[in-house]
């Protein structure tokens, strides 16, 4: 039996012009990142082109989906000229990857993590949630607010919580706690 194969000089010619992935229709960027289900992917997602950063939302990325959690490391003395660094680094349980990724807003700060966000405590005793990825960040209630901080303050207002646990992600929901220990 013969072998049919089509005649190389019949097949359409395609154009050796490069493909331009920033002129993607928005519709189907969303489809992509919306099947995008590590948060590493979808920080890549991001850093394509302008149209790609755009359409890469929170809104637009799956965050219900199970995922492995991410380490944040021990902050690192690794000194800007001005004196600090914004820098974190994460670790994934997942790949073995490690994210260097700056969050300013924790600059200084006691870092504690629950359900994905860092309960950040400043030097004064002012705390915050705060989403190392999305950058949301949650005022809370200063602790001389809480009942029997007279009798528990310590010398230094950044180490009156030694540990801090959410309830539930602030990601999915408004109803949540933030329970700490001293």
């Amino acid at each position: 039996m013969a072998q049919l194969q089509p005649d190389l000089a019949d097949l359409p010619v395609r154009s050796e012009s490069p493909v331009d992935w920033s002129e993607l229709q928005t519709d189907l960027l969303v489809l992509i990142g919306k099947h995008l289900n590590l948060i590493e992917d979808y920080l890549n997602f991001r850093t394509v082109c302008k149209s790609w950063h755009s359409a890469a939302t929170k809104n637009n990325f799956n965050s219900n989906l199970p995922r492995v959690p991410w380490l944040m490391l021990a902050e690192e003395d690794n000194e800007t000229s001005d004196g600090v660094s914004s820098y974190r680094k994460f670790f994934s349980l997942y790949n073995g990857m490690i994210l260097n990724r700056s969050i300013p807003k924790a600059t200084g700060k006691r870092c504690m993590e629950s359900m994905g966000w860092l309960v950040t405590v400043a030097e004064d005793g002012e705390i915050s949630l705060l989403h190392p990825f999305t950058g949301g960040q949650i005022e809370l209630p200063h602790p001389n607010t809480t009942i029997d901080y007279d009798i528990y303050q310590p010398p230094h207002p950044m180490t009156f919580f030694r540990k801090a646990v959410l309830s539930a992600s602030p990601s999915h929901t408004s109803d949540y706690v933030v329970m700490h220990g001293h």
